[in-house]
């Protein structure tokens, strides 16, 4: 059961990091909103000194003797940035944030649907 936790923490990070230049291309308004309610989510949390949610359901699971396997080994050096100091992976943490909603005022979301003239087919 770990592992899907830590999968599902996993792709929570994926779509973050890279989910940025994917909205950005793609720039639909739900899109670019959702990935920037995620992020500053995360954000907050990380300000306010809260912990992950999904860290949390990981902690207890891993609570219940649990041997960890390949899979949690990885996945947990991937995703709690071993080696680095956390003040680092805050500090590019706010960087990042404020480079994702800076992006609305120098890429404007596009509302609404495309004329008729200029429909992909």
């Amino acid at each position: 059961m770990i592992e899907l936790v830590l999968i599902l923490h996993f792709a929570v990070i994926l779509y973050v990091i890279f989910g940025f230049p994917v909205v950005l291309k793609l720039n639909r308004s739900g899109a670019r909103y959702m990935h920037a309610a995620t992020l500053a989510i995360i954000t907050l949390l990380m300000i306010l000194k809260v912990p992950c949610p999904i860290t949390i359901l990981e902690e207890t699971l891993s609570g219940e003797s649990y041997e960890a396997g390949f899979i949690t080994t990885w996945l947990n050096r991937i995703i709690y940035v071993e080696g680095f100091d956390p003040i680092y992976v805050f500090i590019a943490t706010l960087i990042f944030a404020g480079l994702v909603f800076s992006s609305f005022f120098w890429h404007p979301v596009k509302h609404g649907r495309p004329e008729a003239g200029n429909r992909r087919k």
